[in-house]
């Protein structure tokens, strides 16, 4: 489980907010939303090294077990009574994704923050649910081969095939431009896990700053917004650190809070 100690609120967030974001420079604020040099575009956002609990976290050792438990896991993965299958994994992604998708209320997203109703728009309020999903989900193992990654590769899987899929719908007539278009959210998406995980294992001007140069990309003046979506990232992250492996891996059920019940 991600430690909780790490996402305690400073007391007075505003105070931290206004020296933030009033003096950072124009090529500090996009040097996370840039790409980096040696970025692809295959969709494969995590290529950098991170914190082990982090949603980019890209630790690649080999985890070891006992010769016994891997023959049991063998026969009864070939019968079907392995509880965490890949299969398994697999729908359960599908299922968080969905959470995000179909239960985020994405209008209160728009009118309170004053988002255009975009594709653009949903994608920024998708990304930072799904990268909360990610960042519990290495929680679950964040070793290659182990459930948590391989959850996590499976939840950013559902992501661009839903992107895709919309993305072809509305860019129909143009798909050069709409395949451009997906290649640099890829691009954006990969930056905002790095600035987003910095943020979530850090002090709250941190995280406001990231959320600042992504979410509102860099055009929000009123720190009382930024500070409340702070506030509501801190209490969604404790909410899927509270969660038992059962809820949040076997059978998903991810009570996301209201925006509109987040006040400061």
């Amino acid at each position: 489980m991600l430690t909780t100690k790490l996402l305690q609120r400073l007391s007075n967030s505003r105070n931290v907010l206004i020296p933030m974001i009033s003096t950072a420079s124009n090529a500090q604020i996009q040097q996370l939303v840039q790409p980096a040099d040696n970025t692809n575009s295959s969709f494969k956002p995590f290529f950098l090294n991170t914190c082990k609990y982090c949603s980019a976290s890209t630790t690649t050792t080999t985890p070891t077990t006992d010769q016994g438990n891997g023959i049991i896991k063998r026969v009864l993965k070939k019968v079907g009574f392995t509880p965490n299958s890949k299969a398994r994994i697999r729908v359960a992604s599908h299922m968080l994704y969905e959470s995000v998708a179909d239960k985020i209320n994405y209008l209160a997203f728009f009118n309170d923050f004053n988002m255009p109703n975009t594709f653009n728009s949903w994608f920024l309020v998708t990304e930072l649910h799904v990268w909360m999903l990610l960042l519990r989900s290495m929680a679950e193992g964040s070793e290659s081969g182990e459930d948590g990654r391989f959850l996590r590769n499976c939840i950013v899987e559902a992501l661009w095939s839903d992107v895709n899929t919309r993305a072809k719908k509305l860019g129909a007539n143009n798909p050069s431009r709409t395949r451009q278009q997906i290649e640099e959210l890829s691009e954006q998406f990969q930056a905002a896990l790095i600035a987003y995980d910095e943020g979530i294992m850090s002090e709250d001007r941190v995280l406001a700053a990231a959320l600042w140069r992504r979410f509102f990309a860099l055009n929000c003046d009123d720190y009382e917004k930024i500070e409340r979506l702070v506030k509501y990232v801190r209490r969604q992250v404790v909410m899927l650190d509270n969660l038992s492996r059962q809820d949040f891996l076997i059978k998903p059920k991810i009570p996301w809070q209201d925006l509109n019940k987040i006040h400061i």
